[in-house]
């Protein structure tokens, strides 16, 4: 048995209480009616002592009801010794949709196990486990987890998607053969449509194991592309197959911009890069621009500039601020949440271009979030082995797998019927 916080056992020595009450205890005397006091007989008078034990099943119960409340709360585990499988596979949950992947494990004896690759690695016992799983995990995440399997070797089959590399590379207990299934084919997916006055303006992404990209194209209906009832969806017939996007109707990007004197040689710069994205992006940017004498908004407007000294209002658009500084590092940066973002430094001709002024304010309009949200679902850059592998810490401690029993249940039950006994017996002698 162990303790998971042992610094609580220095509480038994309040067992010194329940003693030291017992022991300066008096029993309560007893009263004996005689007739006369002339009949009796002196005799040498010889006083006991007080200080004796007194009650000892009460001592004993309160003594164990002290010393189990200390025991629950230093949370005692009990351990016993668990026979390690030999190997672990650890199959993610892509992978484990086919039967032709999964049928290799058909044959497994009792020292191998199969688990799926999620949060708690769960064993695998029927095929309905593994549907719709297409969530991707954070692969060195469970890495850490795998310290847990009472296991001598660990398999773990993956497609390795880069989307699920995050936080810094783990150390780990167990040697982890990280085995990487890529189909090395390109996949093609249709994201969705933007309407524009001569068609529809299509957006594709191509993804393989190095690489994944977006292209577009402009698309008028036909046999192969047809809008839906509602014209909010686009089907796309190609190859026997078909599929189906949304369509969005972009609406010009409306921008106000509130500024001072002082920064109207930067409000000037800001407008033409406003004027480049609106010629990259294919899509109108409205401009509007007022000097701050007094407090404005354009609460319809998508994205405030704010380039006055001036307290900004309260508001929930996107909002560039004027807040030079010194120490940035860059001439925008983002502010206390994603929807506010700060003007660091006074714009000129050599800044603009080697800090990127126009790319910047492309993250402030935020014009490709639906786009990005859809490629998220069908990226399959794919990482190596070796890029997988954790760091291997031998444990210094005696290697030996052990299970633990939480045994803190049957405490409190022996504790509620201690409680019990010691309020009976306590009624009955009257302590």
């Amino acid at each position: 048995m162990s303790f998971a916080h042992p610094s609580y056992l220095w509480a038994l020595l309040g067992l010194l209480v329940p003693i030291a009450i017992h022991l300066w205890s008096k029993k309560e005397a007893k009263t004996i009616k005689i007739g006369s006091v002339q009949l009796l007989s002196e005799s040498k008078s010889r006083q006991s002592s007080c200080i004796q034990l007194n009650e000892w099943w009460l001592l004993l119960l309160r003594i164990g009801i002290i010393s189990l409340l200390v025991v629950l709360m230093a949370k005692p585990q009990w351990y016993s010794k668990v026979s390690n499988k030999t190997l672990t596979y650890i199959v993610e949950s892509e992978l484990a949709q086919h039967l032709s992947f999964t049928s290799r494990f058909n044959e497994l004896d009792e020292s191998q196990e199969i688990r799926l690759f999620k949060n708690g690695l769960p064993r695998i016992e029927n095929e309905e486990q593994t549907i719709n799983e297409h969530d991707v995990q954070d692969y060195w995440a469970l890495a850490s987890e795998m310290d847990g399997l009472h296991t001598d070797s660990i398999v773990v089959f993956t497609t390795g998607l880069a989307s699920g590399l995050k936080g810094a590379r783990p150390e780990t207990k167990h040697h982890i053969n990280w085995i990487v299934i890529d189909s090395a084919l390109s996949k093609e997916q249709p994201l969705l449509a933007f309407k524009k006055d001569d068609g529809l303006q299509l957006y594709t992404a191509r993804s393989a194991s190095e690489e994944t990209k977006i292209s577009s194209k402009l698309i008028t209906l036909g046999n192969e592309y047809e809008l839906n009832g509602q014209g909010d969806s686009l089907l796309i017939s190609k190859n026997g197959t078909s599929k189906s996007v949304p369509v969005f109707t972009q609406d010009p990007i409306e921008v106000s911009i509130v500024y001072t004197d002082s920064l109207t040689a930067d409000k000037t710069y800001v407008e033409a890069a406003l004027k480049a994205l609106s010629v990259y992006l294919d899509r109108e940017i409205m401009v509007e621009t007022k000097p701050d004498i007094e407090d404005f908004i354009n609460e319809e407007a998508d994205v405030v500039i704010w380039l006055s000294n001036k307290q900004y209002p309260k508001t929930d658009q996107k909002l560039l601020v004027w807040k030079e500084d010194a120490m940035a590092q860059s001439i925008i940066i983002v502010g206390e949440d994603d929807s506010t973002f700060y003007l660091t430094k006074h714009i000129n001709s050599e800044n603009a271009v080697s800090e990127r002024l126009t790319e910047k304010l492309l993250g402030v309009l935020d014009v490709n979030s639906e786009v990005e949200r859809l490629l998220a679902e069908v990226d399959h850059k794919c990482l190596t082995a070796s890029e997988l592998e954790t760091t291997f810490t031998p444990s210094k401690e005696k290697q030996k797998q052990l299970a633990s029993w939480n045994v803190n249940p049957y405490l409190w039950l022996v504790l509620f019927v201690l409680l019990l006994v010691e309020r009976f017996v306590a009624h009955k002698r009257k302590q």
